[in-house]
C-alpha cells in the first residue's frame, strides 16, 4: 500500500513546519522547559481541521526524544477507560527513560455516551508528571470543555496562508519527481483554504494521473468542497444534541450563512411537514436575532441567532428519521450564481450613468435604466448613450437583450467615432473662443488704475 504523502512529508524540524510560527516558537519553549525539569502547564491547540494540531505535537516529541501516549475521541468512552490508560502514562516514564507525551486528540469529540470522560481527563491535567497536549477544533463549542480548559494553556492554531501552503506543496513535487503547470501549485494552495493536509492529499491524488494541471485542481477541489458540505448537513440533520450541532458547524469548510442556506433547502426532504413547519419557526426567531444585530449593533446576539437557526433540525424533531436522504444543492446559490455576471454588468451601468448625472446607482437602476433600456431599441439613441456613458461591449449587450455579436460591435464602433466628433468640435470651440479673447482685449484695459487729477493736469 502506498504511504501517505501527509506521513512521509511530516515535518522532521521545528524548521519544517509549516504556518503559525508563534505557537511553533511557544511550543518548543514549553517542550525545553520540561526538558530541563520545569513542570509546564498542558497546551491545549485548537483551530480548524488540517492546520497542523495532532502535527506539532509529534513533531515536538520527535524533537524532545519523548515517546507518545496517544488517544483520541474514539477512546473517550468512559472515566475508567481514560483514568486506566492516560492516567497510568502521565505518572510514570517511558522504558528508555524518558519522558513520556500524553497527547490527547480531538477532546471536543467527546460525546453524551462519554460520562465522566472530561472529569477524568482534567484529574490527569492536575495530577500529570508527564507532557500533556491535547488538541480540538473547537474548544467552547461543548460545556464538557469547561471543565478541562482551566487546567490549559491555550493555543490557537489558524488557517495557514496559501502562499506557505504553496511553497510546500512545491518541495514535496520536488523531491518526488512531479511536473505540473504553473499557478497549479497555487491555485490548489488557495482551493485548500488553510487545510495543509487537505492540499497535501489532494496533491497525492492529482500526482497519480501525471502531470498536475490547473483544471485538474479546479475539479478536484470542487468535488472535495462539495462532499465536505453534504456530510456535514447529514452530521447536523441526524443531531441528537446542541453539542453535535456545534461540532459539525466547527468542522464545515463554510460561514453559518452560507451552512443555513443548505439546511433550508434540505429540511423538507428530510422531515414530514410538522417537523418542517417548527424548523423553520426556529429558523425566524433566529433571523429575528440577526435583525437586531443589524439595527442595534449588538453582535453579542450571535450567539443565539446562528445556534436557533442551525439547531433547529434537533429542536423540531419529533421523531427519528432513518434511510438516505440525497440532500439538494441550495436553490438559491445555483440562480445568484447564475445572475452575479448578469447583476455585476447592471450594477457597473448604473454606476457610470449615475456618476455622469450626479445620482445613486440605486435611484438609476429604479429610474432612468429601465428607459435607457428601452431607447437602446434604436440604434441611434444606442450609439449617443453609448458614447456618452462609456459603455462597454458587455454593457451593451446587456442594454439591447440578446443582440448579435456583429450588432454589438457596430454600435461600439460608431460610438467611438462619435466621441471623436464630439471631442474635435470641442477642442475647435475652444479655439475659437481664445481667438475672440485675443481681439478684444477691451475687458482688460477696464482694469487700469484710473488716472489722477495731477495726472490730467499734465497731460
Amino acid at each position: 500500500m502506498p504511504e501517505l504523502w501527509t506521513e512521509k512529508h511530516a515535518p522532521k524540524h521545528w524548521r519544517e513546519f509549516v504556518g503559525n510560527p508563534e505557537v511553533v516558537v511557544r511550543v518548543k519553549a514549553w517542550a525545553e522547559a520540561w526538558q530541563k525539569g520545569k513542570k509546564q502547564k498542558p497546551l491545549l491547540l485548537y483551530g480548524p481541521a488540517g492546520n497542523g494540531k495532532t502535527t506539532l505535537a509529534l513533531l515536538c516529541a520527535r524533537e524532545m526524544n519523548w515517546q507518545v501516549f496517544e488517544m483520541n475521541a474514539s477512546d473517550f468512552r468512559t472515566k475508567d477507560i481514560i483514568e486506566r490508560l492516560a492516567g497510568a502514562a502521565s505518572q510514570g516514564a517511558s522504558f528508555s527513560g524518558t519522558k513520556r507525551l500524553i497527547l490527547l486528540d480531538e477532546v471536543d469529540g467527546l460525546q453524551a455516551q462519554d460520562r465522566g470522560g472530561a472529569q477524568a481527563i482534567a484529574k490527569i491535567l492536575r495530577e500529570t508528571n508527564n507532557p500533556v497536549i491535547l488538541t480540538a477544533n473547537d474548544v467552547y463549542a461543548d460545556k464538557k470543555l469547561a471543565v478541562i480548559r482551566p487546567y490549559c494553556e491555550l493555543l490557537q492554531m489558524k488557517r495557514v496562508n496559501a502562499l506557505s501552503i504553496a511553497k510546500r506543496l512545491r518541495e514535496i513535487c520536488e523531491k518526488e519527481n512531479v511536473s505540473f503547470e504553473k499557478g497549479a501549485l497555487e491555485l490548489l494552495a488557495k482551493r485548500s483554504e488553510g487545510d495543509v493536509r487537505a492540499a497535501i492529499l489532494d496533491l497525492q491524488t492529482l500526482a497519480a494521473k501525471g502531470k498536475i494541471t490547473v483544471s485538474d485542481v479546479e475539479s478536484l477541489s470542487y468535488r472535495e468542497r462539495e462532499q465536505n458540505i453534504f456530510m456535514i448537513v447529514a452530521q447536523i440533520m441526524r443531531a441528537k444534541s446542541f453539542a453535535q450541532v456545534r461540532l459539525a458547524r466547527a468542522r464545515a469548510e463554510v460561514d453559518d450563512e452560507l451552512l443555513l442556506a443548505w439546511i433550508e433547502e434540505n429540511i423538507p426532504l428530510q422531515y414530514d411537514p410538522e417537523d418542517v413547519a417548527r424548523a423553520f419557526d426556529y429558523i425566524s426567531r433566529g433571523d429575528m436575532y440577526e435583525g437586531r444585530i443589524t439595527k442595534r449593533q449588538y453582535f453579542g446576539l450571535r450567539r443565539y441567532s446562528y445556534d436557533l437557526m442551525t439547531a433547529c433540525a434537533v429542536l423540531s424533531r419529533s421523531k427519528e428519521y432513518k434511510g438516505w436522504v440525497k440532500y439538494q444543492f441550495p436553490t438559491i446559490l445555483k440562480r445568484l450564481h447564475a445572475s452575479m455576471q448578469a447583476r455585476a454588468i447592471r450594477q457597473s451601468i448604473c454606476k457610470k450613468i449615475g456618476k455622469r448625472i450626479n445620482e445613486s446607482a440605486r435611484s438609476v437602476a429604479a429610474y432612468e435604466l429601465p428607459l435607457i433600456q428601452t431607447l437602446f431599441s434604436d440604434k441611434g439613441k444606442a450609439i449617443a448613450f453609448t458614447a456618452l456613458f462609456d459603455f462597454d461591449e458587455n454593457e451593451i449587450a446587456f442594454l439591447l437583450g440578446k443582440p448579435s455579436d456583429k450588432q454589438v460591435s457596430e454600435i461600439k464602433e460608431e460610438a467611438e467615432k462619435l466621441k471623436k466628433e464630439l471631442l474635435a468640435l470641442k477642442m475647435e470651440a475652444v479655439k475659437e473662443k481664445v481667438a475672440k479673447e485675443a481681439k478684444t482685449p477691451g475687458k482688460k484695459e477696464s482694469h487700469k488704475p484710473k488716472a489722477t487729477g495731477k495726472q490730467t493736469k499734465l497731460a
